[in-house]
């Protein structure tokens, strides 16, 4: 049975984003709690345990890549989403390696953040060792990465040569990434 996303804490400066997501995910029966700052969202929960935490990785006083591994520690349980407007493999695995459990770009759609949440919710944590581990990181940086593709694909128009630039790598490489993936 779906282990099902009762609370959440969304951290981000942009106030209108910040307001809709919490309204959406409120609507969906999501107890869904607000912080303009990494330093807010570290004390809200620090206060109060949240099922989600979604934060955003480009912040004026403090990215939130920074915040991760204490954000780990406050709530080891918790699902970490970090959300980007400039998804890029780096930071993907960057996020990962620091406490993420995934990183999706913006602007994020309500139900398929629950989605992701509840899927990474209901995997089972395992060491950092040991195939199981390996496997799961894996395929969630191929997710990862498939999103990060799609989204320089949509900024550039569809337009190849364009979102290879965009993320930093040879125009070749990504047509092998998008044969391989099937993006």
């Amino acid at each position: 049975m779906a282990q099902r996303i009762a609370t959440a804490l969304v951290v981000d400066d942009d106030d209108a984003f910040r307001m809709t997501l919490q309204g959406a995910l409120r609507r969906r029966g999501v107890l869904a709690r607000t912080a303009a700052t990494v330093d807010e969202g570290i004390l809200a929960l620090e206060y109060e345990p949240a099922d989600l935490v979604v934060i955003d990785y480009r912040m004026p006083r403090g990215d939130g890549l920074s915040a991760l591994a204490r954000l780990r520690q406050i709530q080891p349980d918790a699902v970490i989403v970090m959300l980007t407007g400039y998804g890029d493999i780096p930071l993907a695995v960057a996020a990962v390696r620091e406490g993420a459990d995934t990183l999706l770009t913006k602007p994020v759609d309500a139900d398929r953040l629950l989605r992701e949440a509840t899927a990474l919710r209901e995997r089972p944590r395992s060491s950092a060792s040991g195939p199981t581990s390996q496997q799961s990181a894996s395929l969630n940086l191929d997710e990862m990465e498939r999103e990060t593709i799609r989204a320089a694909l949509k900024q550039s128009g569809g337009v190849v040569a364009s979102a290879a630039r965009l993320l930093g790598i040879d125009r070749r490489t990504l047509q092998r990434k998008l044969k391989k993936i099937g993006v």
